[in-house]
């Protein structure tokens, strides 16, 4: 399967992006894109000369690619990702996997079902900040691992559509923490604040206790003035702090003596998509699978549960 076809469903920000990628590969063909907007449709058209539908399903019938990216709000994650696998195509759902834990399964027995691959867009795992420190868990430069911890915060967005900053921000730092420690979450204590948006949460911070006993500590809101993304890893030998903005990491070993960590750049989406071809190839696993995807999506309900106890 050298000549790999691929569509994207849903072409706002991330789906745009999608799209130029798949463009841009080498062993990729994007032959179509689907959208309900027409401006946004004849806009990719102009751009990459593909095929534009404002109707999913019938694009999949006449092109029948073999990766579709569905890029839509998570609401109807089940519907248009389900409807895929069904027609046998390979699949990769942008982060949060679903709104539910059974609409997960659903998905991922699905895909078991029709032999196909499903990938979760959990695009921090292919973040080079991300792969430098973990290879730097891995050699054991920090000894063993005490506590992790991450700041995601900024402006609230400008429209929130289906799913608070919980499902939206916080499921990132979550796999981050599972991907980084290979560990699962044990124990949970959360705090939840709705302020701005509703019936949906705009701030959260939740300390979590992993199977190897490393403190998780972390925190994600859309009602800072500044927009922060930092990943703290405390170990018995040093301690790692990156920066997912500047792109920097540094590691202390003592106070005062702190070695920059070599990162070079490369763009995660460029890297997540690229694991997704191979997989669908044979030659490796997705960045994410659909597992991961229900376990980042299992952390963040859990969060979620104990948080609104904690708020009566």
């Amino acid at each position: 399967m050298d000549n790999l076809t691929a569509a994207v469903i849903g072409i706002g920000e991330m789906g745009r992006n999608h799209a130029r990628i798949y463009a841009e590969m080498p062993d990729v063909r994007l032959v179509a894109v689907a959208d309900s907007d027409a401006d946004k449709l004849a806009q990719i058209t102009r751009t990459w000369g593909v095929s534009a539908y404002d109707d999913y399903a019938k694009m999949l019938c006449r092109e029948k690619p073999h990766l579709v990216s569905v890029c839509v709000p998570t609401s109807v994650h089940l519907r248009i990702a389900s409807t895929c696998l069904l027609m046998g195509c390979h699949v990769l759902v942008e982060k949060p996997i679903t709104s539910t834990l059974e609409a997960a399964q659903l998905l991922i027995d699905l895909a078991e079902q029709h032999n196909c691959i499903l990938a979760v867009g959990h695009i921090e795992r292919c973040n080079p900040i991300v792969s430098a420190v973990k290879r730097h868990i891995d050699n054991g430069d920090l000894g063993t691992i005490y506590r992790i911890s991450t700041r995601r915060v900024g402006p609230s967005p400008q429209r929130v559509r289906d799913v608070g900053v919980t499902l939206d921000l916080l499921t990132h730092d979550l796999d981050v923490a599972r991907y980084l420690l290979q560990s699962e979450p044990v124990t949970y204590h959360a705090e939840i604040l709705q302020a701005k948006h509703g019936n949906y949460d705009d701030a959260v911070t939740a300390i979590v206790r992993f199977e190897n006993d490393v403190i998780g500590c972390f925190e994600a809101d859309w009602l800072s003035s500044a927009k922060e993304r930092t990943l703290v890893i405390t170990g018995e030998e040093g301690v790692i702090t990156a920066d997912y903005l500047s792109q920097t990491a540094v590691i202390a070993f003592a106070p005062g003596e702190q070695v920059e960590i070599g990162v070079p750049y490369e763009e995660p989406l460029l890297v997540e998509l690229r694991s997704f071809a191979a997989a669908v190839r044979g030659e490796s696993r997705p960045a994410a699978t659909g597992e991961d995807g229900l376990k980042a999506l299992a952390m963040a309900t859990r969060i979620l549960e104990v948080g609104a106890k904690n708020g009566r």
